[in-house]
């Protein structure tokens, strides 16, 4: 029961998915409900009322904590269904706050658990991960993240690392077509060796086609209306994940050694932020230092690193911060080193 008790605190975006169904159930600007959590009272209650709770540093060993990333996948299936039917009978206003509600939720809860998921050893896990990206049209990520941002992490080479002064809006259009290249290369390179009939293996082509088959049988089954919100919340969605890594790495580089080699990922090439209501909203996302020094280890394992960058605010703050992109250089570029300014 005490783990139980504990792992439920992790279940915080379930609770905002909630929160999307009555915005739909209830219609008109009640639709934003569900962003509304998250960009409104989350980052309320995580910097003002819960600023310095952490999550505890000893946590107990349970298979709840499985259980509860297992379930994201089901869970989204039906709430992404609730979602399309709300947008039927939705006027354009209800229809944007549907895909900004619903958009926010699969972000949050689906490519979050998703890359959780995709960094496990189990193939079936891993499986799982690639699903849930699947219902945002945004499968590649589970590739290139995996083998491409975690090795370039912190250089030019890497699509997700944001530049210093660079406007998140710029990024987003670099780190998306670059990532999805960048996706197929890295494909290409796994199956070039093993023949013609291991295209068919490649994961790229086949979870982007189970994609097309999805929205495809959406707009069959319930024409444009329908098609806009799956296209609109999945757009969201990616665009909250892209925002997070934004914030993740920003302005942060590993030089180069004399032999032309970058250094080694260190605990310093990430922005952390260890506040409770954010790591419980993003299963400790915010120890994201430790997850680049080990990518296998569980959100379980994550802890703090003492040389880690900190951020100054929780991770929706930060959010919604790097909208306003000389707001966030304001805050953020008298933090980074001075070896990164040069």
């Amino acid at each position: 029961m005490k783990a139980f008790l504990f792992y439920s605190r992790y279940s915080l975006p379930y609770f905002f998915a909630v929160l999307a169904v009555i915005g739909a159930a209830l219609g008109g600007p009640w639709t934003f409900l569900g962003a509304a959590g998250v960009f409104v009272f989350h980052p309320l209650i995580d910097n003002l009322l819960l600023k310095n709770k952490k999550v505890p540093d000893q946590r107990p060993a349970s298979l709840w904590s499985l259980v509860l990333l297992i379930s994201a996948l089901p869970f989204l299936c039906v709430f992404g269904f609730v979602g399309i039917l709300s947008s039927l009978k939705a006027s354009s206003y209800e229809l944007v706050g549907l895909m900004l509600s619903f958009g926010t939720i699969m972000g949050l809860l689906g490519i979050n658990t998703a890359h959780e998921l995709v960094h496990r050893k189990e193939k079936e896990l891993q499986q799982l991960g690639f699903g849930l990206l699947s219902l945002v049209n945004f499968s590649h990520y589970g590739v290139e993240h995996v083998f491409g941002h975690h090795k370039n992490v912190g250089t030019l080479e890497d699509p997700a690392t944001a530049r210093r002064n660079e406007w998140i809006y710029f990024y987003f259009v670099r780190s998306y077509f670059k990532g999805l290249w960048e996706s197929f290369f890295i494909e290409h390179r796994r199956l070039r060796q093993k023949g013609f009939w291991h295209v068919f293996k490649n994961r790229i082509v086949g979870w982007g086609l189970l994609q097309i088959f999805i929205t495809l049988s959406i707009y069959a089954l319930y024409e444009t209306q329908a098609l806009f919100f799956w296209v609109g919340q999945s757009l969201v969605a990616i665009l909250l994940l892209q925002t997070v890594d934004y914030i993740e790495h920003y302005g942060l580089v590993r030089r180069k050694n004399s032999d032309g080699l970058y250094e080694g990922v260190k605990a310093k090439h990430s922005w952390d932020s260890y506040q409770a209501f954010t790591n419980y909203a993003l299963i400790n996302l915010g120890y994201h230092s430790h997850h680049h020094l080990k990518a296998t280890l569980p959100f379980t394992e994550l802890h703090e690193q003492d040389e880690a960058m900190k951020l100054p605010y929780g991770y929706s703050v930060m959010a919604l911060m790097a909208f306003v992109p000389p707001l966030y250089f304001i805050v953020m570029n008298p933090r980074l080193p001075q070896e990164n300014l040069k």
